[in-house]
C-alpha cells in the first residue's frame, strides 16, 4: 500500500515542486517555496517508505488508517500549508506511525544497537511537529532547523537500515559464489557510527555547534566508508541489485564528507551536501530497496530484474546534475526529470509484480 503510493508521490511531487521554484507560477501552494518542496520529499515520501518498510505485523484496519491519515497529510498541506489543519494531519500521521513501530523495536530487540529504531522515529516525529509548529508561529529560522535536523535523522536511518540489509544479503551471495564474508553488520564500526551522528545531529542545533558537527560528519563518512568497503560486494557476484544498494550506501559516505566540508570550512554550500543525502542517498536506497522487497515477497530473483540498474544510475544521473550545476535551471529540470523517471520504472515495477 505504502510503496506504491510513495513511488507515484516521489516521482510526482518533486517536477511540480520544482517547475514552481523555476517558474514561480506555483501548481500547489505548499510549493510557493523551496520549503515545501523539502517537506514534502522528507516528510510525505520519504516517511511514506518508512512506513512500508518497517509495518510488518499490523491489522489491515490499522494499516488503511493510517494509509488514510498520510493522505489527509498530504493534502492539507499541499492546499494550505502553514495551517493549524496541516499541523493536526501531519503530526497525526507520524504519532500513528510511532505508536505502531516503536513499541515493536523496544519490546523486540535485546541490545541498544537494535533498539535505535524507536528513537529515531521518534525524533524525526518530533521535528515534523517542530516544523509545523515553527510555520504556525512564522518562525522560518525554526523550520529551516527542522528540516536540517530531518535530513540528518534520515541519513543515520539509512545508515542503520542500509547496513542491515546490505549485510546479509551481501554475506550469502558471497558465499554461495564461494567465498565467505567476515564482516557483516560490524557492531563495532555501526555502534561509533550511531554515537557519532546522534552528536553531530545534537550539535549541529546548537549555535555556534556547527564546526564540531562537521567534523563528527567527516568521521561518520570515514567509519561507512570503511564498513561498505569490508563488505566487499566486488565479490557477490552477478547482484546489481547489492551494487546498487552500495551505490546508496556510497551516496551517504559522499553526502556527509560534503557536510563536514562545508561546515567545518565554509567552501561548500551546505544545501549541496544535503542534496548529495536527500537526491543521492534516498534516491537509489528507496528505489533499490522497495524494489527489492517487492520481488522478494513475490519469490522473484532481485539479482534478475531489469529495472533495479537503470533506476539506480537514473537516480545518480539526476544526483549530479543537482550537485555539478546547482544554480543552471536546465541542470534543475534534468535533475527532476531523471528523478521522476525513476520512480516511474518503480512504479511500472510495482505494478507488473503482485504483492503478497
Amino acid at each position: 500500500m505504502f510503496f506504491p503510493a510513495a513511488a507515484v508521490y516521489g516521482g510526482l511531487t518533486v517536477p511540480v515542486s520544482v517547475h514552481g521554484i523555476l517558474t514561480g507560477a506555483t501548481l500547489l501552494p505548499a510549493f510557493a517555496s523551496p520549503i515545501g518542496h523539502a517537506h514534502e520529499l522528507l516528510f510525505g515520501f520519504a516517511l511514506a517508505v518508512v512506513a512500508g518498510y518497517l509495518i510488518n505485523r499490523t491489522s489491515a484496519a490499522r494499516l488503511g488508517a493510517l494509509f488514510v491519515l498520510w493522505l489527509s497529510a498530504r493534502a492539507s498541506y499541499l492546499l494550505l500549508p502553514g495551517s493549524l489543519i496541516a499541523l493536526a494531519a501531519n503530526v497525526s500521521f507520524a504519532a500513528t506511525l510511532a505508536w505502531l513501530v516503536v513499541p515493536q523495536f523496544l519490546k523486540g530487540a535485546k541490545k541498544w544497537r537494535n533498539k535505535a529504531i524507536a528513537p529515531l522515529l521518534l525524533a524525526l516525529c518530533s521535528v515534523l511537529a517542530l516544523f509545523h509548529a515553527a510555520a504556525l508561529f512564522s518562525a522560518p529560522w525554526l523550520r529551516y532547523l527542522a528540516l536540517q535536523e530531518s535530513v540528518l535523522l534520515f541519513a543515520l536511518l539509512m545508515l542503520f537500515m542500509g547496513g542491515r540489509i546490505i549485510a546479509p544479503a551481501a554475506a550469502g551471495a558471497i558465499q554461495r559464489a564461494g567465498g565467505h564474508l567476515e564482516a557483516r553488520v560490524q557492531p563495532r564500526i555501526e555502534g561509533a557510527l550511531m554515537v557519532t551522528m546522534a552528536l553531530c545531529i545534537l550539535l549541529a542545533a546548537v549555535p555556534g555547534g556547527r564546526f564540531i558537527a562537521g567534523i563528527l560528519a567527516w568521521i561518520a563518512a570515514v567509519l561507512a566508508m570503511i564498513r561498505l568497503a569490508r563488505w566487499r560486494l566486488w565479490s557477490a557476484r552477478r547482484r546489481p541489485d547489492l551494487w546498487c544498494l552500495g551505490l546508496g550506501y556510497a551516496w551517504l559516505v559522499a553526502g556527509l564528507g560534503l557536510l563536514g566540508t562545508a561546515w567545518s570550512t565554509g567552501l561548500l554550500p551546505v544545501n549541496t551536501a544535503f542534496h548529495a543525502v536527500t537526491v543521492g542517498a534516498l534516491g537509489t536506497l528507496t528505489t533499490g530497496v522497495m524494489a527489492r522487497v517487492r520481488l522478494t515477497r513475490a519469490k522473484h530473483d532481485p539479482a534478475g530484474s531489469a529495472t533495479i540498474v537503470p533506476m539506480a544510475a537514473t537516480v545518480t544521473a539526476a544526483a549530479l546534475a543537482r550537485l555539478l550545476l546547482p544554480g543552471d535551471p536546465a541542470a534543475l529540470t534534468m535533475a527532476a526529470g531523471l528523478w521522476s523517471l525513476a520512480y516511474g520504472l518503480l512504479v511500472a515495477l510495482l505494478a507488473r509484480v503482485p504483492a503478497r
